[in-house]
């Protein structure tokens, strides 16, 4: 038998599901409001962590209640006070090596615990 071009684009091989099953489980979906890593209320939380991180040290700046570009400013701002490398993720500063009794005098004023 000979296809015609036509007939094979036409035709459905395969389908997983409804379409319009499909369409409904779209639209039911509700949109849900991950909660801002900044902007955290209380002090401010530094430790050490070594962990997952192939034996290096990594001071690790939690519980920042500041927005995204004042962190990251305070970041850049602490990366050139220490020399080290940094890096701003989900709402903390990750400092690479253990800066944590240098860190914490260098955080705004009655902020900072260890």
């Amino acid at each position: 038998m000979i296809f015609q071009r036509s007939d094979i684009i036409d035709k459905l091989v395969y389908s997983s599901s409804d379409p319009q099953t499909h369409q409904k489980q779209k639209s039911g979906r509700k949109d849900k409001k991950t909660p801002d890593p900044f902007n955290c209320s209380g002090p401010i939380r530094v430790r050490m962590e070594k962990k997952g991180r192939g034996g290096k040290i990594v001071t690790v700046i939690d519980n920042l209640p500041m927005s995204k570009s004042e962190a990251k400013t305070l970041m850049k701002s602490l990366q050139k006070i220490f020399g080290c490398g940094a890096s701003l993720k989900s709402g903390t500063i990750e400092l690479q090596g253990d800066w944590r009794d240098k860190v914490t005098a260098h955080l705004p004023r009655g902020q900072g615990k260890k």
